[in-house]
């Protein structure tokens, strides 16, 4: 048999393939291996262009996010002004006797706001019913962490470093922590010795540090000072019991509040006999002040999507131009 390309064949391989055969296959298996590498060099652009998009879209997302918290701060700053006006309007007998709470005047109610397609979650804290961590004695503190379950061996150890950490001197409780203590850590630091600036400083405090607790207790206590009276209209349960109520008590005037709002005539002796029976720690009010905590959370409606949360503290005066000014600004705060 006479082969195709006979003037290719070399001498002493009769058997062989061709050379122009060999080439041409030579030349196929190149060419798929320059198709494999395109393949893979293309498939990584594709994977890096995805990527990028998929970053591009969270950033978009982030960002709509803050731009929801933001506006759920602003909403709620409009909605305390209007609540602090009709608190300080004076209003007759049969006014008062029908008046209903405000939803915006600081018991930290969860506001859902729908923005198009989205929504923020706003919460609203009057500082007046919160327990002073700068002021507060230990038994007020320790009243406070019993009332929210925390474990004795815990909270001994919360209390004394509390107090520790705000009062100058070397010398520890027996619970507590002083700049020792701190000089061992990673990194090291000294003890403060003095006020408190936000609540959040506690997770620097000994028995507080690598757990959530500073951001939990921003709801149960205060660093602004405005008088030493608690407004039983804002505050939690916790803090009712903290400040001398039995916890059924405190209960009872959370519940009768959310019809309308307590009154001293009515309500004002009977808290005194009920913390007079408990060891009175704490006077009572039933206004708010002029500090409120507000915490706005933007997140687009999805049960995994983007969330950006802002929690930021406003002082109010009515009087003022403008009527109210931030004191304090956390973004991206834990929420």
């Amino acid at each position: 048999m006479f082969s195709r390309f006979p003037e290719l064949r070399k001498e002493g391989d009769p058997g062989g393939p061709p050379v122009r055969a060999r080439e041409e296959g030579a030349i196929l298996l190149l060419v798929i291996w320059v198709i494999a590498l395109l393949s893979v060099v293309v498939l990584g652009w594709a994977q890096e262009w995805r990527t990028e998009i998929k970053l591009a879209a969270n950033f978009r997302g982030d960002q709509q996010c803050h731009s929801l918290a933001e506006a759920g701060v602003y909403y709620a700053l409009a909605k305390l002004m209007e609540a602090k006006f009709a608190e300080l309007t004076p209003a007759g007998p049969e006014m008062q006797l029908s008046a209903q709470p405000q939803p915006w005047i600081g018991d930290q109610q969860r506001h859902l706001l729908e923005i198009s397609g989205s929504r923020v979650e706003v919460k609203v804290a009057d500082e007046a019913g919160k327990i002073n961590l700068n002021k507060a004695e230990g038994k007020v503190l320790a009243h406070l962490f019993m009332a929210l379950g925390i474990p004795e061996e815990k909270w001994r150890v919360m209390v004394d470093s509390i107090e520790d950490w705000r009062q100058p001197g070397l010398l520890p409780r027996p619970f507590g922590a002083k700049s020792d203590y701190y000089l061992g850590l990673e990194p090291p630091y000294p003890v403060k010795g003095t006020f408190f600036d936000t609540v959040e400083e506690l997770a620097w405090v000994r028995g507080f540090a690598g757990t959530p607790l500073p951001v939990r207790l921003s709801e149960y206590l205060t660093v602004q000072e405005e008088g030493s009276a608690i407004n039983v209209n804002t505050a939690p349960v916790a803090v009712l019991q903290a400040a001398g109520l039995p916890q059924e008590v405190a209960e009872a005037l959370v519940q009768e509040r959310e019809n309308a709002p307590l009154r001293p005539e009515e309500i004002l002796p009977r808290l005194t006999a009920e913390s007079q029976t408990q060891g009175n720690r704490y006077g009572f009010s039933f206004k708010s002040s002029s500090f409120f905590t507000i915490v706005a959370t933007g997140m687009i409606n999805k049960k995994e999507g983007p969330r950006h949360t802002i929690k930021a503290v406003v002082r109010l005066s009515l009087r003022g131009d403008p009527p109210w000014k931030f004191v304090y600004w956390a973004d991206d705060y834990p929420g």
